[in-house]
């Protein structure tokens, strides 16, 4: 019980990931390629202006 009386033991502990999952380091190269971006832009405007004119 006297565990919960401090204040260190009753906040969140933040643990530090060192390792990046595979999908973000992925996505880092995707976003790093400026043709990528081109496209991802693209088709996001394409999306926008296909559902704004419905």
């Amino acid at each position: 019980m006297n565990d919960l009386m401090t204040k260190e033991d009753r906040e969140i502990k933040q643990c530090k990931k060192t390792k990046e999952s595979s999908k973000i380091i992925e996505m880092r190269e995707k976003i790093a390629d400026e043709a990528y971006l081109d496209h991802a832009i693209r088709k996001i405007a394409t999306d926008l202006s296909h559902y704004l004119t419905k």
